[in-house]
């Protein structure tokens, strides 16, 4: 399925899948690292297993996904299908605590998939030794299982209960195509398109699960912008590469950073930075105060990208999770206020 490539590759890879064991469980096998007795103990082991297995993506997916979910239902009737002014904020609770189970539950299923491959599982065991399986909290064996148990889980609760069926569906599709079908290693771009794909899925569905219990859904206006975001992280998302570089060329991944090279890439981030921190404001016709927080932070990450060093690209990569952030609170400085410009008609 995977191009290994050298030899070297598939020496560490065997050495590492030997010294693993990847048919035993670690549930019962004595070989791990299992929890203590009393159900407790137990059970804030298994809590703190999940936990490592989504750490690396709540600030990358969570926040964001969330954070849209917010907005869209604060938007009221410009971005959703309600003709009347937003919820008041307490009604809003419960909604938003749904609509994070709903984006945990899929961000959980999208993890064990790609954990448990054994590329994963070589890569991790060197950049992240922490995560469940490395530290032999969990087998691969044991991720596959809870994996289709978990499809079963969360296609039922977004049926029966939460709602975002399609976009549930959707990422399935996505979580297959990225993790077993190589996307995210063989092409750059199909990793960055599939990737677009999952952050607006992901979006597009936490807000559908706070409004369903309104009786509301995304408009029309909704999903332009949608389709603006995903065309923004297509062009940006290599920024999550660029602190990888050493790793993905060991594992013959052909990211954006490594097929330009280090230096063009850094100029290209700088350029297309700045340029979607002045056209997602644009997108939305706001005023001068609308333009200064994304693109004073659209400047920061430009000069940090012609400046830094490789071991600060972590810092960058996080600030630009940050400007994703700012760019999904922009619609609510569409108004009457100081932020807001000339109206569209």
């Amino acid at each position: 399925m995977f191009n290994w490539g050298g030899s070297y590759n598939r020496v560490t890879l065997l050495l590492f899948m030997v010294s693993f064991d990847m048919e035993k469980t670690c549930f019962v096998d004595t070989d791990c690292e299992g929890p203590k007795k009393g159900f407790i103990t137990q059970a804030l082991y298994h809590f703190k297993t999940v936990y490592l297995l989504t750490a690396s993506d709540l600030k990358t997916t969570l926040l964001p996904a969330s954070i849209f979910a917010l907005v869209s239902t604060l938007s009221g009737p410009l971005l959703t299908t309600t003709s009347s002014t937003p919820l008041p904020r307490l009604s809003l609770h419960f909604p938003l605590l749904k609509s994070l189970l709903w984006i945990y539950l899929n961000l959980l299923l999208f993890n064990l998939s790609n954990q448990r491959l054994p590329s994963s599982i070589l890569e991790d065991s060197i950049n992240k030794p922490w995560r469940a399986i490395p530290s032999r909290r969990l087998s691969p064996t044991s991720a596959r299982r809870l994996l289709l148990l978990l499809i079963a889980i969360v296609i039922l609760l977004s049926t029966l209960y939460l709602g975002a069926r399609n976009e549930t569906l959707f990422l399935i599709v996505l979580t297959y195509i990225y993790n077993d079908l190589g996307a995210g290693d063989e092409n750059f771009l199909l990793r960055h398109v599939n990737n677009a794909f999952g952050f607006i899925t992901f979006g597009a569905g936490a807000a559908q699960v706070a409004l369903c219990s309104s009786g509301n859904s995304l408009n029309s206006q909704a999903y332009i912008w949608l389709g603006v975001i995903a065309t923004i992280i297509t062009f940006t998302i290599q920024f999550q590469d660029m602190e990888d570089q050493e790793g993905d060329r060991k594992r013959e991944r052909r990211t954006l950073p490594i097929v330009l090279g280090d230096l063009w890439m850094r100029r290209m981030n700088a350029v297309v930075i700045i340029v979607f921190s002045i056209a997602a404001p644009a997108f939305w016709r706001l005023g001068c105060l609308g333009y200064s927080v994304p693109v004073g932070m659209g400047l920061l990450i430009a000069g940090r990208s012609l400046v830094c060093k490789p071991l600060q690209d972590k810092t960058t990569f996080q600030l630009w999770c940050l400007w994703l952030v700012i760019l999904y609170l922009l619609p609510l400085a569409k108004g009457d206020g100081a932020l807001a410009g000339p109206q569209r008609n």
